[in-house]
């Protein structure tokens, strides 16, 4: 499922009615204001601090020092301006997007990874703006950044191998956000599916992270319905077809319990003749999400039913000889 980053203004403006606002957040809500106040009075004074007339470059204190101060404000503002309208246009075309591509998984999938290329693109942008508000040659700089770019591109293929393979994954839909997948024996639900890595959590909360390119083989359990089972050993003395009968008789009752399976338990037969039981075998369909809980709440559901009809589930026995030591 698509997992939310950040609040909107509506949840975050009900948690400030409710003051159980985060320290974090009202830092950041309030440098947000004073960004907006900045730009609103930079596009308000844009004359004064652009041109090479206005007060800021002009005005003279008499001292050095502050005449250096007030030539920087200018820059100092354009800074803010252009890191507030980055922001505010990361929000509104994010926004877009998440409305665009919400819906199936897969829609979510790839307005996940288009989301991430985006703001990629604008927070380099964004550097190159106030570079060039600071003065530098961004001409030059883009020219000498692709040179730079090719030589870092031949050391750095693992990643490029990273953004490319995260493409065909989205492309070809074998992986998307909300699937439950086995990579490298470690199973969890995808929960973003990035430029460079794929982020799984599992039901524990923990969080592993995985380069795109290093997924090459991996299990997808979601594109059907999983068949969870469970192994139930009873003793060699138990009638095998008194068992099989009540457990067909009682099988709909078992699943009036279970609102998680989708279809009644089934009794797939003998599973193996242990040392000390018959070990049956039973199992059930569910979705992916539910196998575990499933499993759980079928184990619970048998043991009960075997006490409730007296059929007796062997425990591990140890037989020990006592030798009497002859008398002398």
């Amino acid at each position: 499922m698509e997992e939310e980053n950040n609040n909107s203004p509506k949840e975050v403006f009900e948690q400030l009615k409710k003051g159980k606002l985060k320290k974090s957040t009202i830092v950041g809500l309030v440098f947000l204001g004073i960004f907006a106040v900045v730009t609103i009075l930079g596009f308000v004074f844009y004359r004064e601090l652009r041109s090479k007339t206005g007060w800021f470059a002009t005005h003279d204190t008499g001292i050095a020092f502050f005449n250096g101060v007030l030539r920087v404000v200018p820059k100092i503002v354009t800074s803010i301006m252009i890191l507030f309208l980055t922001l505010l246009v990361l929000y509104i075309v994010c926004a877009i997007i998440k409305r665009i591509f919400r819906g199936t998984p897969r829609r979510v999938t790839i307005g996940k990874l288009v989301n991430s290329i985006f703001k990629a693109v604008v927070w380099i942008v964004c550097v190159i703006a106030i570079l060039a508000a600071w003065g530098v040659n961004v001409a030059a700089l883009i020219a000498g950044a692709g040179v730079l770019t090719l030589i870092i591109g031949l050391g750095m293929q693992s990643l490029i191998a990273d953004v490319v393979a995260g493409v065909f994954l989205v492309c070809d839909g074998t992986l998307q956000v909300g699937d439950i997948v086995q990579i490298d024996g470690w199973r969890g639900e995808v929960q973003e599916i990035g430029i460079r890595n794929t982020k799984l959590i599992n039901a524990s909360g923990d969080i592993r992270v995985a380069n795109n390119s290093t997924i090459k083989v991996f299990v997808n359990q979601s594109r059907a319905n999983s068949f969870p089972t469970v192994t139930v050993g009873v003793e060699y003395g138990e009638d095998l077809k008194r068992i099989e009968r009540i457990f067909e008789e009682s099988k709909g009752e078992i699943r009036s319990h279970l609102p998680l399976i989708l279809d009644d338990p089934k009794y797939l037969g003998v599973d193996a003749l242990d040392g000390s039981s018959v070990n049956l075998l039973f199992g059930a369909h569910c979705k992916e999400g539910d196998f575990f809980q499933v499993q759980r709440d079928l184990k619970r559901e048998i043991k009960l039913l075997f006490d409730a009809n007296g059929i007796n589930i062997p425990f591990p026995q140890v037989v020990v000889n006592y030798r009497e030591r002859e008398k002398a």
